[in-house]
């Protein structure tokens, strides 16, 4: 009757859906569960790259400032006719000259403020990407948890359902009904199914790690991931995203480099003034003790450099930003699409495991369990149909969490944030399943 009773709640323990977000384990029930939107919305506010980068953008309003200074005077004095021979032994003739000199710039400090502040831009732009990518990276770490999550429960049925499957061979070997050799298999198998659930808790460990640092925590502070994915439906059509792909900051990224390298350009035009110096003071003259005012004017002469190389160069690269956008707008649309088939075969993979592959499987087990109680089938075969069965439950958990893995790279190829109205990833928020008696031993 045991072995009876064991055999109809196998069924029931296998016959699941088991979403990656809706599977979790907590734990340490006094730690909180945790929801995409809160994992990103940490990581947004306390990731440490994002810290560090406040400090670039500080350095880089400080190069503002320093652009718009003009050039201090400078104190200029000349002694003349000095430590001669004859007349003009000592300093008895010499010249003395106190003057300011000041250099005048045509234009310099606004491009070179102008030059500053698309340097700003430019960095403004690359936060937004920064951003984007820690919010992508927070995720795909807490994707992983979740899958994780999932695999640590299904080992955790497995150990049960090899636990009853021990008890149901004593059973029999007690009663004379099947040899000792199956008892020792059965022995193994629960053996194995306990390796198969630590391997599966160091590795959710180690995700759950992983998600805390991108915050900053040195371990995990939250119980478990928390989340429901719904039934993944078909995505729109391809025209749909490839057109938000201008969205993606690494594309809009461009325009700051444009305006970067535009005023790049027009630095090196200016350049090709060069400033002029003009210095005015007095001058005494030992002989006589008179004094007389000086004024000199000072401009270079670019004879033999007019600044072309480096105009030129600025023109290259101006040039070469709208080369460099569409090849990476070229890329990304390559590379959505490729993500998009994924997606969709991943779908695919995961309503045919549900409705054709779960039901058969658990279908043949059913009548394996029939034969087996009835001594037409031996433990190999009921072990052999367990083992389909999870091994279906495993590919589907897989087949989830690469679903998840590429609408997530899809929502950073078109710039969305995951867990957003317009974002191709959708978990909501959901409560983690209560911890079990096995979890808390």
């Amino acid at each position: 009757m045991l072995l009876k009773r064991m055999l109809w709640l196998l069924p029931c323990i296998f016959s699941f859906y088991l979403p990656i977000a809706g599977v979790a384990q907590t734990p340490l029930p006094a730690n909180p569960s945790l929801t995409l939107q809160q994992a990103i919305s940490r990581s947004a506010k306390a990731n440490p790259e994002l810290k560090a980068f406040e400090f670039t953008l500080s350095a880089q309003d400080g190069r503002t400032v320093q652009a718009g200074l003009k050039p201090n005077p400078e104190l200029v004095v000349d002694v003349e006719d000095a430590l001669g021979t004859g007349a003009r032994r000592g300093l008895s003739g010499a010249q003395t000259t106190i003057a300011l000199r000041q250099q005048f710039e045509r234009g310099g400090a606004q491009t070179r403020v102008a030059a500053a502040r698309a340097g700003r831009y430019a960095l403004d732009a690359e936060l937004t990407e920064k951003r984007l990518e820690i919010a992508i990276e927070t995720a795909r770490r807490f994707a992983q948890v979740l899958s994780n999550q999932a695999r640590l429960q299904l080992m955790q049925q497995a150990i049960a359902l090899a636990k009853q499957t021990l008890a149901a061979v004593q059973l029999r070997v007690q009663a004379a009904k099947a040899p000792e050799a199956e008892l020792a298999r059965a022995a193994a198998q629960l053996a194995r199914a306990e390796l198969d659930y630590e391997d599966a808790e160091h590795e959710l460990l180690i995700a759950k790690h992983q998600l805390a640092a991108l915050w900053g925590a040195s371990e995990a502070d939250f119980g478990s991931a928390a989340g429901s994915a719904p039934k993944l439906s078909k995505l729109a059509p391809f025209a749909q995203y490839s057109q938000r792909i201008l969205a993606n900051p690494s594309l809009q990224k461009f325009s700051a480099e444009l305006a970067l390298r535009e005023a790049e350009l027009r630095l090196a035009q200016q350049r090709r003034k060069p400033a002029w110096e003009l210095n005015a003071g007095l001058r005494r003259f030992e002989q006589g003790n008179d004094f007389a005012g000086v004024i000199g004017v000072s401009i270079p002469l670019t004879w033999n450099d007019h600044g072309q190389a480096q105009t030129a160069t600025a023109q290259a690269n101006v040039a070469k930003v709208d080369a460099d956008k569409q090849a990476a707008q070229v890329k990304l649309v390559a590379h959505l699409f490729a993500l998009y088939q994924e997606f969709e075969h991943a779908r695919h993979v995961i309503e045919k495991l549900d409705t054709d592959v779960l039901p058969r499987m658990q279908d043949a087990l059913k009548q394996t369990e029939y034969a087996y109680t009835r001594g037409r089938y031996g433990y190999l075969e009921l072990l052999g149909a367990q083992r389909e069965l999870l091994e279906v439950a495993v590919a589907k958990i897989q087949a989830e969490s690469d679903a998840l893995r590429y609408g997530i790279e899809i929502d950073r190829v078109i710039g969305a944030v995951p867990g957003t109205a317009d974002a191709v990833t959708q978990i909501a928020a959901a409560d983690a399943p209560q911890q079990t008696k096995e979890t808390q031993k």
